[in-house]
């Protein structure tokens, strides 16, 4: 299956259902959420840091900055056939989406969801 396509035929139109139904399970193991963790923090640290630093040209490495670990994570600990290793070039929903639900799920993590998702 290519980048493409979507894991499975069912495919949701909102942001939470993505979350619910396709991103946390794409994100369970502990090592690769810990990744997503430590890029999300890293690019929220990066933004106002190379913005204010003598090189604010710096901030267009922010990209790298997040998503680096997280795509680490992916090849270390939750290799997914079907989708592959290269998981920026999905377009099975919209890139800003992924994005969010790195945060989300960091937001989760920080009020004290030992496991983010529906209670």
């Amino acid at each position: 299956m290519t980048p493409d396509a979507a894991p499975d035929a069912t495919r949701t139109t909102d942001f939470e259902g993505f979350y619910r139904s396709h991103y946390l399970p794409e994100h369970a193991a502990p090592g690769n959420v810990a990744l997503h963790v430590i890029g999300t923090l890293a690019g929220i640290v990066w933004l106002p840091t190379t913005l204010l630093s003598p090189w604010p040209w710096l901030v267009l490495l922010f990209p790298v900055v997040h998503a680096a670990p997280g795509l680490l994570g992916h090849r270390l600990f939750e290799r997914n056939a079907l989708i592959g290793d290269l998981r920026v070039l999905r377009k099975d929903f919209p890139p800003h989406w992924f994005i969010a639900a790195n945060h989300r799920l960091l937001w989760d993590l920080l009020r004290g969801n030992a496991r983010p998702g529906p209670r």
